[in-house]
C-alpha cells in the first residue's frame, strides 16, 4: 500500500470520529441533563482522534515502499491499513456507533432542527451498550498506539543504521518498581524518595543522540583522568544549546555498558529540568540517586529505613520528605561502602544547585570511590564553588562540536522525509552553510533544519540559507514573526501557560485551557482547536511533547527569550511575556473555569454525578490543584486578588464547595489512563470534603497571605474550625509551613494553642511535619508545651518518641534549647 493510500485510510477514520464527536456535542447542547455515558463516549472518541492525528503525522513523515529494508521497517503500519486491518475495523465500528447514535430520520438535518429532534428522541443508549462501546474504542486506541510504537522503533533503528541497546540498568529504574518481588513497603520507600522516573528522561535523550557524536569526549584526557581516579568531580560547562544533555546521555550509556560487561561501580544519574517542578527539586535529585543505588544493591541502608519510618510514624499527611541533610547522611553511608558514579545533567536548572553542589563536594571527600560528573551553564555561583576541580568548557572544544554538528546535519538531510526530494548537490550546500554558521550550537542547527524542512522549493530554501539568524534569540524571533495573524493570540496564550513555573500541562489540559474565555461560564465549542495537535503545529520548534504527553517549552533558551528585554524591541514583541503577568492570566483562567455554571450548583450529590463532572470538564483537576500556585506567583495583582476574594465569599459558596469536593477526593495528578480508569472504577472519595470548611482555613492552607489579610478585614471568624478535623486557619498554616501567614493570623488574635478534634495543637502538628522553623516560631510566641493529645503525649514527648532522622533531631534540638533557656535546671 502506497503512503497516499495509508494517509487516506487514516483520514477516513478521523472523519468518522469527528462526526461522532459532533453528534455528542449536539446531544450535550440539546439535553438539559446530559447523561454520564455521553461524556464517557465523547472523551473516549476524543482520545482516539488524538491517536489518529499522531498516526497521520507519522505516516506523512515516512515514505513506504522505497526499498525492501524500509518496507520491513513499517510492517505494522502496512498491516494496520490493509484489508481487514485495524483501521478498517475501527472505521466499521465508528460507522456502526454513528448509526446507533443517529436514527435514520435525522439524515440531512443540521443545527437547531437536529437538536430539536434530539430532544424529542432523547438518549437511548443502555449502560451495557455503553460499556461495550467503551471496550471497543479502547481496544482500537491500544491497537493504533502499538502500531505507532512498533514502527517508530523500526524507524529509529533504520535511520540510525544500528539498534540502540539501552542497557538493562537504565530500564530497571522504572521496571523494578513494578516488579512483583518488591513488597509494598519497598515500593513506598522508592515513591517517597523521588517521584521522578529518571530512566524515561534518559531514554528520550538517547533517542536524540546521533551515532558517532560525542565519542571525542569518551576518548579525551579529562574523561579518562576522571574515570580512572578514585574520588573526583568533573564539571562540563557550555552555553545554551550546545548539546550538554545529549552529551551526558552518551556518557551514562557508556558507563552502563562498562558495568554490564564488567561489574564495577554503581551508576546513578539525574536530569534536572526547568520545565517540571519535580525535576528541578533538589530533594528529588538526591532521592532519585539514592533509589537507583538501592535498586542496584537490592537492599536499603539502615539510615534510609529509619528516615522513612520516622516520617511514616508521624501520622501526618503533611509530613514532608526528609531534608537534604538526612539524604546526605544516607548517601554518605552508601558511598562510604560502595563504588558509585553519579552523573547530573543541567545542575543550573535545579532549585538548590548551590546546596546540591556543596553536598556532592562533601561526599567526594568522605567516599571510598566516588566519581561525580555534572553539566551546567557557566554560572557564577557554580564557578566559584568549582575553582579547585577540573572543568571542561565546551567552548574550548569547538572543533569537536563542529564535527558532531556535521554528523547531525548529514543525518537529518539523509533520513528526514522533508529533505529526501532534494538533489545531493543541494543537500551539500545546506550542510556547508549550516555547519559554517552553527558555532557549536546544536539547538540553533535543529531549529534551522526544522524551519527549512517546511519549505517546498529550492529557491525558498536558498533564500532562507542566505538570511540565517545569528543566534538563538534571533532564531526564535523569526519563528514568531512567521506565525499568522489569526494564530497570534492562541500562540501567545500557549507560551504564557508554558513559561510559568507551576506544573506541566498535558496536551489534553492545554487544549481545554485555550478555550476558556474570562466572562463566559462554559466552554464555547467554537473557540476550541479542532485537534490537540494544532498546538504543536502552531508553535513549531518552540515547544515539544514529552513521552507522558505533556506540552513543554523545547529548551530553556526559549523561556529566556520570551521573558527577556530583547524580545520587546524586535519582530516578536507582541509575544513578550513577564512572569508576573503570565501567572496572573493563568490564575484568572483557572478561576474562570472553577466558576462555570456546572459548579454553581454546589458539590456533586453522588459518585455518578461527580464522575460525570470529571469526564465532562477535563481541565477541572488541573485548575483545582494549581490555581493557588499561580496566585502566589503574582502577589502584586489586585485584579487576581479580587477574583480570589470573590471566590472565597459567601455568594460563591457553591463553587467553593465544588472545588473543595475535588481537592479532597482521591483523584490527584494521575497519568491520563490511570485517571480515567479510576474514574470508571469510582475510586473517587467524592464525599471526603468537610461541610464546615471555611474560606479562611483554605486561604491559610495554600499560603495566600494577601487573601488571608483581606478575609480578616471582612470579619471572618479567626478561630473557626475549617478543616476536616476541625483545625483552625492558624493550624492550617502550621501544617503547610507558611510562617508569614502564621504571623499575620497571630497578630490578629489567632489562638496558637487551639486543638482539633483529636486534641492535636498546632505545636503537635509542627512536630509531626518535622519543621524546625515552625516549631521555633511557635515556642517563641508562647505555644503551650505541656498540652496532651489523644494519646496523652505532649509535643516534646511526641518528638522524643519518633525515630531519630535528621529533621527530628533538629526539632528536638529546638525544643531542648527552648527548655534550657526557660528552665536551666
Amino acid at each position: 500500500m502506497d503512503p497516499l493510500s495509508i494517509t487516506a485510510s487514516i483520514i477516513a477514520v478521523s472523519q468518522a470520529a469527528n462526526a461522532i464527536v459532533a453528534i455528542c456535542y449536539d446531544f450535550r447542547a440539546a439535553m438539559k441533563d446530559a447523561p454520564t455515558a455521553l461524556s464517557r463516549i465523547t472523551s473516549s472518541v476524543n482520545d482516539l482522534r488524538m491517536v489518529l492525528s499522531r498516526l497521520e503525522q507519522f505516516s506523512n513523515n515516512i515514505e513506504l515502499g522505497s526499498t525492501g529494508t524500509e518496507a520491513a521497517e513499517y510492517s505494522a503500519l502496512r498491516e494496520l491499513c490493509g484489508n481487514g486491518g485495524g483501521l478498517k475495523q475501527c472505521l466499521d465500528d465508528l460507522i456502526s456507533l454513528e448509526d446507533k447514535l443517529v436514527p435514520a430520520s435525522w439524515a440531512g438535518e443540521t443545527g437547531s432542527r437536529r437538536r430539536a429532534l434530539i430532544q424529542s428522541v432523547g438518549w437511548h443508549f443502555k449502560e451495557k451498550d455503553v460499556e461495550k462501546t467503551m471496550r471497543i474504542l479502547d481496544g482500537h486506541k491500544s491497537t493504533l498506539q502499538m502500531a505507532i510504537l512498533v514502527d517508530q522503533m523500526g524507524s529509529i533503528a533504520y535511520m540510525s543504521k544500528a539498534i540502540r541497546v539501552v542497557d538493562q540498568n537504565t530500564k530497571t529504574i522504572h521496571q523494578k518498581l513494578q516488579d512483583a518481588s518488591l513488597n509494598e513497603r519497598e515500593r513506598s520507600i522508592f515513591r517517597w524518595l523521588s517521584p521522578v522516573n529518571a530512566s524515561s528522561i534518559h531514554e528520550a535523550a538517547l533517542l536524540a543522540h546521533q551515532k558517532g557524536t560525542n565519542e571525542w569526549f569518551l576518548s579525551s584526557k579529562k574523561f579518562k583522568d576522571w574515570i580512572e581516579s578514585d574520588c573526583s568531580i568533573l564539571w562540563i560547562s557550555g552555553f545554551p544549546g550546545s548539546g550538554k544533555t545529549i552529551l551526558m546521555s552518551t556518557v551514562i550509556q557508556f558507563l552502563q555498558r562498562l558495568r554490564s560487561e564488567e561489574p564495577g561501580a554503581i551508576v546513578a544519574y539525574f536530569y534536572c529540568d526547568f520545565r517540571t517542578p519535580e525535576a528541578r527539586d533538589a530533594l528529588n535529585l538526591l532521592g532519585s540517586i539514592i533509589s537507583q543505588i538501592c535498586l542496584s544493591l537490592g537492599s536499603f541502608p539502615a539510615e534510609l529505613e529509619d528516615a522513612f519510618d520516622s516520617k511514616k510514624t508521624t501520622a501526618s499527611s503533611y509530613s514532608k520528605q526528609s531534608g537534604l541533610e538526612t539524604l546526605f547522611n544516607i548517601l554518605h553511608s552508601l558511598t562510604s561502602t560502595y563504588q558509585v558514579i553519579i552523573v547530573v545533567d543541567a545542575l543550573d536548572e535545579c532549585e538548590g544547585s548551590f546546596d546540591i553542589l556543596r553536598i556532592l563536594k562533601r561526599l567526594v571527600h568522605t567516599a571510598i570511590d566516588l566519581k561525580i560528573l555534572f553539566s551546567s551553564r557557566d554560572e557564577v555561583d557554580i564557578r566559584e564553588q568549582m575553582t579547585e576541580y577540573p572543568r571542561l568548557r565546551l567552548e574550548d572544544v569547538s572543533t569537536h562540536l563542529a564535527l558532531d554538528i556535521d554528523r547531525y546535519v548529514d543525518f537529518r538531510l539523509t533520513y528526514d522525509s522533508n529533505f529526501r526530494w532534494l538533489k545531493p548537490s543541494f543537500k551539500q550546500d545546506i550542510q556547508k552553510t549550516l555547519s559554517s554558521k552553527a558555532k557549536g550550537m546544536f539547538r540553533w542547527t535543529q531549529c534551522q533544519l526544522d524551519e527549512i524542512g517546511k519549505l517546498r522549493t529550492m529557491k525558498d530554501i536558498r533564500m532562507a540559507l542566505n538570511n540565517l539568524p545569528t543566534g538563538l534569540h534571533e532564531t526564535y524571533e523569526k519563528i514568531l514573526a512567521k506565525i499568522s495573524t489569526g494564530n497570534v493570540r492562541l500562540v501567545k496564550q500557549i507560551l504564557q501557560w508554558l513559561v510559568c513555573d507551576v506544573s506541566t500541562l498535558s496536551l489534553r489540559d492545554l487544549h481545554e485551557a485555550l478555550a476558556i474565555e474570562p466572562g463566559l461560564d462554559h466552554i464555547d465549542e467554537e473557540s476550541q482547536l479542532s485537534s490537540e495537535m494544532d498546538i504543536l503545529d502552531m508553535c513549531g520548534s518552540l515547544v515539544t511533547v514529552t513521552a507522558s504527553e505533556d506540552v513543554v517549552l523545547a529548551h530553556l533558551s526559549v523561556k529566556d527569550y520570551l521573558l527577556s528585554s530583547t524580545i520587546k524591541s524586535g519582530q516578536g514583541s507582541e509575544f513578550s511575556l513577564s512572569s508576573q503577568e503570565a501567572n496572573a492570566e493563568c490564575a484568572k483562567l483557572c478561576l474562570a473555569y472553577l466558576n462555570f455554571t456546572e459548579f454553581r450548583t454546589g458539590p456533586a450529590s453522588g459518585s455518578s454525578e461527580f464522575e460525570a463532572r470529571l469526564l465532562q470538564y477535563p481541565f477541572i483537576n488541573y485548575a483545582s490543584f494549581r490555581w493557588a500556585s499561580y496566585v502566589r506567583n503574582c502577589p502584586q495583582s489586585s485584579e487576581v486578588e479580587a477574583l480570589v476574594v470573590k471566590f472565597f465569599s459567601p455568594s460563591s459558596r457553591p463553587q467553593f464547595m465544588s472545588w473543595l469536593q475535588l481537592i479532597c477526593s482521591e483523584i490527584k495528578f494521575l497519568r491520563k489512563d490511570e485517571y480515567k480508569a479510576n474514574v470508571k472504577k469510582q475510586k473517587l472519595g467524592w464525599n471526603h470534603f468537610p461541610p464546615q470548611a471555611t474560606s479562611l482555613y483554605y486561604a491559610a492552607s495554600f499560603g495566600l497571605e494577601s487573601i488571608v489579610k483581606a478575609l480578616l478585614g471582612q470579619g471572618h471568624e479567626i478561630d473557626a474550625p475549617g478543616g476536616r478535623l476541625g483545625a483552625t486557619a492558624f493550624h492550617a498554616a502550621v501544617l503547610r509551613g507558611h510562617i508569614k501567614v502564621m504571623e499575620l493570623l497571630y497578630q490578629n488574635g489567632a489562638d496558637p494553642n487551639k486543638a482539633d478534634i483529636i486534641k492535636k495543637t498546632p505545636l503537635h502538628s509542627a512536630v509531626d511535619t518535622g519543621d524546625a522553623e515552625v516549631v521555633r516560631y511557635l515556642l517563641d510566641i508562647g505555644a503551650d508545651t505541656g498540652v496532651l493529645d489523644k494519646n496523652l503525649m505532649t509535643p516534646y514527648q511526641t518528638c522524643c518518641n519518633q525515630e531519630r532522622g535528621h529533621d527530628e533531631v533538629e526539632v528536638r534540638k529546638v525544643f531542648e534549647d527552648f527548655l534550657h533557656r526557660n528552665d536551666p535546671k
